[in-house]
């Protein structure tokens, strides 16, 4: 168990015995997780074993869940509770507007290993389509406890994309809110979940401010307005580059502003193999993104 599943289940476990009008559907990917909490609060959970194709069902049924007064949170692999059941997601959730939390692991290449089917890098830009959805990127454990708490019960659909591969920067982290993590003159870099790690192995020594988001809708533009420096802006995303641009071109408000991308380029993911095997495939090393950093102060 990865650290940030390890936290779900702890954020989970902490949400349930303290409010009783929430509940867990899980598909088979996530029904091992809670043997002892399900023996407690049988009437808690709703265990979709060996679910299949069938998460589109699920999100429905939580939807009548939200319906009813309940506060659903259904978690398993991105690809299939966004991708496989976005249409229910968009109708069942976002046009009826109810409540409701997405826990999905696995985004991205995380899951690569498995084929393309197991991948999910365009979770951010999807979602974002959806009017009232809320996304959530935490780049650490206690980051994802503290943005669930926050927002579990907002009475909106929110999507949270946990990650295997956790930044290693402890910042106080708080729901739709950036961090200015440090300032310099010759660009700004918005880093985003755990991205922050490669950007700070890249940047650390560099005249560039870092701004970090783990909250991407609702996004928080005042910070991004605030600390734009030299009209240079490197983006850097752990899911298809330019996932964020609506969000982004919204806050820039038309100004003019030399920007590039760092992320997955817009391609099925065919090479097999874990997220550090294919950095370089994606330009995911630090050499690669200071590479582009000096191209784009040029």
């Amino acid at each position: 168990m990865n650290l940030m599943i390890s936290q779900f289940y702890q954020t989970s476990k902490a949400v349930l015995e303290m409010d009783d009008r929430a509940v867990v559907l899980m598909a088979a990917s996530g029904a091992f997780l809670f043997p002892d909490l399900k023996r407690k609060y049988p009437q808690k959970f709703v265990e979709a074993v060996d679910v299949g194709i069938m998460e589109q069902s699920m999100v429905s049924i939580a939807a009548g869940m939200s319906i009813a007064g309940m506060i659903p949170i259904i978690y398993g692999q991105s690809p299939f509770i966004i991708e496989r059941a976005y249409e229910q997601i968009k109708v069942d959730f976002g046009y009826q507007q109810l409540g409701g939390n997405f826990v999905g692991f696995g985004a991205s290449t995380e899951n690569a290993i498995y084929g393309a089917t197991h991948c999910c890098p365009a979770d951010l830009a999807v979602l974002g389509m959806i009017p009232g959805m809320e996304i959530v990127v935490p780049g650490r454990p206690d980051e994802y406890h503290t943005l669930f708490l926050e927002a579990y019960a907002d009475n909106h659909p929110t999507y949270y994309r946990i990650t295997r591969y956790c930044n290693s920067y402890n910042k106080p982290v708080m729901f739709g809110k950036a961090n200015i993590v440090k300032k310099g003159c010759k660009a700004t870099v918005l880093a985003v979940g755990p991205m922050l790690e490669l950007a700070m192995q890249a940047f650390k020594d560099e005249d560039v401010t870092i701004l970090y988001y783990t909250t991407i809708v609702p996004f928080d533009e005042k910070t991004l307005q605030a600390n734009l420096v030299n009209d240079r802006l490197l983006v850097m995303e752990p899911a298809y580059q330019g996932g964020m641009l609506p969000q982004i071109a919204k806050a820039l408000h038309g100004n003019m502003m030399k920007m590039d991308l760092v992320g997955y380029p817009l391609e099925f993911i065919t090479n097999h193999g874990y997220v550090a095997d294919n950095a370089s495939r994606y330009g995911l090393t630090v050499e690669q993104v200071k590479s582009r950093y000096q191209e784009l102060i040029k």
